[in-house]
């Protein structure tokens, strides 16, 4: 959930400054989209932010995440707001032929750092969408908030803007009622972040295809069923997040505003709507610095507190130019490292085939993808959605094995990446025997009843790297 803040407490004073400052941001954002191609870089560039959980040997949450940073002192590495969790950052490739080559090379080695670190400490390290060994106790902030004032700041601010506790209430076959005072219910998901930098002047498409892509990817990649032991959505990590930092009131809730976590407002003509709609949500962190306008030191915090699905970024690259990025953050992490790579392999080839084929994506009413991407959220693969070409209603499952996966190797062979076989089998074998991760544990609860035996099956398959649908019961 971000860098360190460095006020201990917000006034009055300050946030009329931020906004002040953020104000002139604006305008000069507004400067940039005047002069379009002439200031934005027209690269195609890949990242990720891969959260992991730290566990003990009896695979239960282990607090310990400062003392792996310390040990690995890497800027590549950081917390997570509980300090059973931490952040693998991964560098950033061009989108080109050899990308899976170095992402994978990449990905393998920070993990290793990570792993080795660990068993410093006789403790390992586990990819989960929710980790099902979480239970209530872990959630005391005291014990487990990780040591960045950052998260407390958060929890004040939302406890100032709700006027009452944090609620979350879902159901799948059991129902999820939680409360409390502070954020730290957000612990309960990790997650894969993708980041994929596009051109300026085919953000817009990129930006709609990415909103069909992660009704297909929430529910292909589905990794977060058990919550505290109840049997809960596919990919529970939407709801719940989208629950925990809600800083609306009651009045506002009522008026239908936007929550802070939410899938997208719309389509839109141009990127510069969706920073202009950050517009309606209240200031978090009124940290004000004394830098230029065209730094959006401001700008860039508020947007950063703004968590969308698929949250629209605007960077610099390292030649001065501006870039503009989405942030892919429907996938939860793992289970294993295979299935991570296959998971972002889908999600770029599916974006970039769904670009390339020129379907008029919004001739399906944003409402529909709305509903469809919590429909596939609760449901997993095992669902119906809204197909592309036709907005035809059909079985997720038929649709990825006879449309998505041609539509993703076209996509990826279009971006040069050629050597894609072995993860296009995964998305065709995952896909065809319907076991992802949410499956998997679902049914190995219904057998076994067990988290620690559900634990114990899940480390040693995930720790072989055998991808999810081969795993057995």
């Amino acid at each position: 959930m971000g860098s360190e803040i460095s006020h201990r407490e917000f006034t009055e004073k300050d946030f009329i400054a931020f906004q002040k400052a953020l104000d002139a941001e604006f305008a000069y954002v507004k400067t940039l989209f005047d002069k379009g191609c002439e200031v934005f870089s027209n690269a195609y560039r890949i990242g990720y932010e891969l959260e992991v959980c730290l566990l003990t040997n009896d695979n239960q949450p282990n607090p310990i995440n400062k003392n792996i940073l310390e040990t690995i002192d890497s800027p590549l590495f950081t917390n997570e707001l509980a300090k059973y969790d931490m952040e693998i950052n991964g560098h950033v490739f061009e989108l080109g032929s050899g990308a899976p080559e170095a992402l994978n090379n990449d990905l393998v080695a920070l993990w290793e750092q990570a792993q080795n670190a660990a068993k410093k400490f006789d403790a390992k390290i586990g990819l989960f969408g929710v980790l099902p060994s979480l239970r209530l106790e872990h959630f005391n902030k005291e014990l487990y908030q990780s040591d960045m004032h950052r998260y407390t700041l958060v929890s004040q601010r939302i406890k100032e803007l709700r006027h009452e506790s944090v609620k979350i209430l879902f159901h799948g076959e059991d129902e999820v009622s939680l409360q409390k005072d502070d954020v730290m219910f957000e612990a309960l998901g990790t997650s894969l972040q993708i980041h994929l930098q596009i051109p300026f002047d085919k953000a817009v498409a990129y930006y709609h295809a990415a909103l069909l892509a992660s009704v297909v990817l929430v529910g292909f990649g589905a990794n977060s069923p058990l919550v505290l032991g109840k049997r809960a959505w596919h990919e529970s990590r939407i709801t719940i997040f989208e629950q925990s930092v809600d800083t609306r009131d009651k009045e506002r809730r009522e008026h239908g505003e936007e929550r802070r976590v939410h899938f997208a407002h719309g389509y839109i003509d141009s990127w510069q709507e969706l920073f202009e709609q950050n517009k309606m949500f209240k200031i978090i962190f009124a940290d004000v610095k004394n830098q230029p306008a065209s730094d959006l030191h401001h700008f860039n915090l508020h947007n950063g507190t703004i968590w969308r699905w698929i949250r629209p970024i605007l960077g610099k690259d390292k030649d001065g130019r501006h870039t503009l990025r989405l942030e892919l953050r429907v996938l939860p992490s793992g289970p294993t490292l295979i299935d991570t790579e296959v998971n972002l392999w889908f999600f770029i080839g599916l974006i970039h085939g769904l670009v390339k084929s020129k379907i008029n994506l919004t001739k399906i009413p944003f409402e529909t993808v709305k509903d469809d991407f919590y429909s596939v959220a609760k449901k997993g693969l095992q669902t119906k959605f809204h197909e592309p070409v036709n907005a035809q209603k059909i079985s997720l499952k038929e649709w990825i094995l006879n449309d998505g996966l041609k539509m993703t190797k076209m996509g990826l062979d279009v971006l040069g990446i050629d050597k894609a076989d072995g993860y296009l089998d995964i998305i065709k074998q995952r896909t065809s025997c319907g076991q992802n991760g949410a499956v998997w544990q679902l049914e190995h609860f219904k057998k076994y009843n067990s988290i620690p035996k559900l634990m114990e099956d899940y480390m040693k398959n995930s720790e072989q790297n055998i991808p999810v649908h081969k795993w057995g019961l």
